[in-house]
C-alpha cells in the first residue's frame, strides 16, 4: 500500500498517468510561486534548476536554500518533500571575466519509500553583449527503501537505485526590457533504469520575461516528450508607500496536456541583502483533497558586484531601502540575488575598460558614416559609466542631433564625404567643421538636411561662423582664394598660406590654390616646397604653361 503511495503521489506532479523521475516540480519559491514559469529570467542563483545561461546575472557570491512540503494532508499520511540549496559566484580572475558559475542540489523524498536527487554543476557566459548561453552538468539518481516486499520484486531484488549522468543547455537573448530563453534539461535522456530501460524525458522550453519598474511577467512553453505546458506568471510590489520595493506579491498559472492545471501564489520580502520567499501551489486537476504544497525559501548575497553583468545587480543596503522606496527600482525582473540591490556610485574597473572600447568602436563607425550605429554604442558605454564621463556624455549629445538630420552617410559621393568630414571635425571639437558645413551647404544649395547640420555646427562654433565672411554670390573657395591673394601682394605669406591649405581641404586638386601655394613658399625662399605644388599643377594640367614657363626660369 505505501508502495502504491509512490505511483500516486508522482502521479499527482503532473495531474496524469507516472512515467520516469524526475518529473516537473519547481525548485525554488520565487519560481513556484510564478508557476515555474523562469526559462528566460537572467538574474538569480534559482536559474541553476530552470536555465543555466540565467547563472549570468550571479554578480556576487550568492547563496539559497528552500524546503518544500508537496501535497500536505494525503490520506495514507505519506510525506512528500523537497529541498533545493544553490550556491553562485561571478569568475573574475587577473582581472578578466570568465562567466558565472553555480553549483545547485535539489532532492525529492517519499518518506524512507523513494528518494531522487539532482546535482547540478553550472556555467554561464555572455558570448555577445546581449546573448549569453549556459551549460550544466548533472549527476542524478533515484533510491528505493526495501520493505517486506522488495524480495519479491525482480527488479528492486537485484538493487534498489540507480545514477546517471545528465546534461543542460539553455541561452537568453536580453532586449532593453525584455529577455527571451531557450532551456533545454536532460538533453541526453540520461537513463536511469534498475533493470529496464527508464530514461528522463527531454524538456524544452522556451520563455519570455518582461520587465517592468512595477511588475515583471513571465511566460513559458515547455515540451516534455509528448506533454505539453503553458505557465505564465507575475510579481509585483505591494503596499509600496510603507515598505517601497520591499514586500512583492506573486501569482501563477499553469495548463498543459492531460488535463494538466494548477494555481500558484506566493510573497517576498527582501532588505539588505537577503531575501525571504514563500510560495503555495494548488493541483486543479490530478490528486484532490489535499492542502496544496508549500515551499519557504532563504537567499542571501555578499561581496563586490563584479564582471559586465554588475550594472544589472541593483542592491540596496538596509539603510538606502527606505531613502529609494518610491524609486520603484529592482522590481522589474530582478531575480533570486538580483533583487536585491546594491547603491553603486562609479563603474568597475571591467565596466570602465569595457565603456573605453565601445566608445573606441563607436568612433569608427562614426568615421563611417554610420551615426545612428554609433550612437547606440556610445549609449551603452555611457550606462556603463553611469553617466561619469562628461567627454562620452558631449559626444553623446552630439552624435545624437546629428544622427536626428542625417542617420547614416556612408556612401561613396562627393557630398557624403564632405558631411563625414564635417562631422567628424564637429564631433571632435575641431573649428574646420564649420568650413566643411558651409562649403556644403553652398555647394548643395537646395538639400535641407545639410542646412540642418550648418545651423547645428555654427551654434556649436558661432565665433567661427562669424568670422568665416560669407560674401553675397561668392563661394567660400573663391573667397579663400581671394583672400589669400591678397596676403601674398601684402606680403603677408603665412596667413596666405594658411588660407591655401583650407581650400585644399575642400577641393584637393584645385589648381588656382596650389600655383599660389607655391608662389608663396617661393616667396618665403622654400623653393623645394614651391616646386612640389607647382608640379602639382603640372600633373593635374600639363598644359598649363604659366607654371612649366614659371619652373624653368626658376
Amino acid at each position: 500500500m505505501r508502495r502504491l503511495s509512490i505511483a500516486l503521489c508522482l502521479t499527482a506532479l503532473l495531474g496524469a498517468p507516472a512515467r520516469a523521475a524526475f518529473e516537473d516540480v519547481d525548485a525554488g519559491p520565487r519560481a513556484s510561486a510564478m508557476s515555474g514559469a523562469y526559462a528566460a529570467q537572467s538574474e538569480g542563483i534559482s536559474s541553476i534548476f530552470y536555465n543555466p545561461a540565467g547563472i549570468i546575472g550571479v554578480t556576487r557570491y550568492e547563496a539559497s536554500l528552500a524546503q518544500q512540503k508537496l501535497y500536505l494532508g494525503l490520506t495514507d499520511g505519506s510525506s512528500l518533500s523537497r529541498s533545493a540549496l544553490a550556491f553562485g559566484t561571478p569568475l573574475d580572475f587577473g582581472g578578466k571575466y570568465w562567466g558565472s558559475a553555480a553549483f545547485g542540489l535539489d532532492t525529492l523524498s517519499l518518506d524512507s519509500l523513494y528518494s531522487e536527487s539532482r546535482m547540478r554543476l553550472g556555467w554561464a557566459y555572455p558570448v555577445r553583449e546581449r546573448i549569453w548561453v549556459g551549460l550544466a552538468i548533472a549527476r542524478m539518481g533515484v533510491t528505493y527503501g526495501k520493505d517486506s516486499t522488495a524480495p519479491a520484486n525482480p527488479v528492486l531484488a537485484t538493487a534498489d537505485g540507480a545514477s546517471a549522468i545528465g546534461l543542460d543547455l539553455g541561452a537568453i537573448y536580453s532586449l532593453d526590457s525584455a529577455d527571451l530563453g531557450i532551456s533545454i534539461q536532460n538533453a541526453n535522456e540520461p537513463d536511469l533504469g534498475i533493470k529496464y530501460e527508464n530514461k528522463v524525458a527531454r524538456k524544452i522550453t522556451l520563455g519570455m520575461a518582461l520587465k517592468r519598474p512595477s511588475f515583471t511577467w513571465d511566460t513559458d512553453l515547455a515540451v516534455t516528450g509528448s506533454d505539453l505546458k503553458i505557465k505564465t506568471g507575475a510579481e509585483v510590489p505591494v503596499m509600496r508607500e510603507k515598505f517601497g520595493d520591499r514586500a512583492l506579491a506573486r501569482a501563477g498559472l499553469s495548463v498543459g496536456s492531460r488535463d494538466y492545471r494548477a494555481l500558484s501564489a506566493g510573497f517576498g520580502y527582501r532588505r539588505g541583502s537577503y531575501r525571504i520567499d514563500y510560495a503555495f501551489a494548488y493541483p486543479l486537476s490530478g490528486l484532490s483533497g489535499t492542502m496544496g504544497s508549500h515551499q519557504l525559501g532563504v537567499v542571501v548575497a555578499w561581496g563586490d558586484a563584479r564582471g559586465p553583468m554588475a550594472g544589472r545587480a541593483e542592491q540596496y543596503t538596509p539603510e538606502e531601502t527606505d531613502k529609494n522606496k518610491n524609486r520603484g527600482a529592482g522590481a522589474g525582473g530582478a531575480g533570486d540575488g538580483g533583487e536585491m540591490v546594491v547603491k553603486k556610485t562609479a563603474p568597475t574597473r571591467l565596466e570602465a575598460e569595457k565603456a573605453a572600447k565601445l566608445l573606441a568602436e563607436a568612433r569608427l563607425t562614426l568615421r563611417g558614416g554610420a551615426y545612428e550605429t554609433a550612437l547606440k554604442g556610445i549609449k551603452r558605454a555611457d550606462d556603463l559609466l553611469m553617466g561619469t564621463d562628461p567627454a562620452a556624455r558631449e559626444l553623446m549629445v552630439k552624435v545624437a542631433a546629428v544622427a536626428a538630420i542625417f542617420p547614416e552617410t556612408s556612401g561613396p559621393t562627393e557630398r557624403e564625404d564632405i558631411l563625414r568630414k564635417s562631422v567628424g571635425r564637429y564631433t571632435d571639437n575641431n573649428t574646420d567643421a564649420v568650413l566643411y558645413a558651409t562649403y556644403a551647404r553652398q555647394k548643395w544649395t537646395r538639400d535641407v538636411g545639410i542646412a540642418k547640420l550648418y545651423a547645428l555646427i555654427s551654434r556649436d562654433f558661432p565665433q567661427t561662423a562669424s568670422e568665416l565672411r560669407i560674401l553675397a554670390g561668392i563661394t567660400i573657395v573663391d573667397q579663400l582664394l581671394q583672400d589669400a591673394l591678397d596676403f601674398i601682394r601684402s606680403g603677408r605669406f603665412i596667413q596666405a598660406i594658411s588660407k591655401l591649405q583650407q581650400v585644399l581641404q575642400l577641393e584637393p586638386d584645385n589648381i588656382p590654390a596650389l600655383t599660389r601655394m607655391g608662389s608663396a613658399y617661393w616667396a618665403m625662399e622654400k623653393k623645394d616646397i614651391a616646386r612640389k605644388n607647382w608640379q602639382r599643377v603640372l600633373d593635374l594640367d600639363p598644359n598649363n604653361t604659366e607654371v612649366r614657363q614659371f619652373m624653368k626660369m626658376n
